[in-house]
């Protein structure tokens, strides 16, 4: 059962999917995140760190003033990417979307605003 515990606290809550050519790599997941960072217009905390899990693909985060993102890439078919997107502050989702289509050219997206 859910119940708003902090009602007055701004939360704001996006899950973007995608399929693409190929699995999304350490490298575009960092350059992702810090473009995300400027079409949503959080501030940076720390660089986007972005890391392996073998033959289950690859994941990635970064860390904001008001919260954060996480990424993962799976080596599915065709390739699978997940952005969980959390915040503290507005922002426009479909901003968000829209980037996120056009950066990885993804040949099928989408989205999902959690309501909190």
């Amino acid at each position: 059962m859910w119940k708003n515990l902090a009602p007055k606290l701004i939360r704001k809550r996006i899950i973007i999917e995608g399929t693409t050519e190929k699995i999304v790599e350490p490298e575009d997941i960092k350059k992702y995140l810090v473009e995300l960072s400027k079409v949503v217009k959080m501030t940076v905390l720390s660089d986007p760190v972005a890391y392996t899990a073998h033959e289950d693909g690859y994941g990635g985060w970064i860390h904001w003033k008001t919260s954060g993102a996480h990424f993962y890439s799976y080596p599915t078919n065709p390739p699978l990417f997940t952005v969980d997107c959390y915040t503290c502050k507005p922002f426009i989702p479909e901003e968000a979307v829209e980037f996120t289509r056009k950066f990885f050219s993804a040949k099928e997206t989408v989205w999902k605003e959690i309501e909190i």
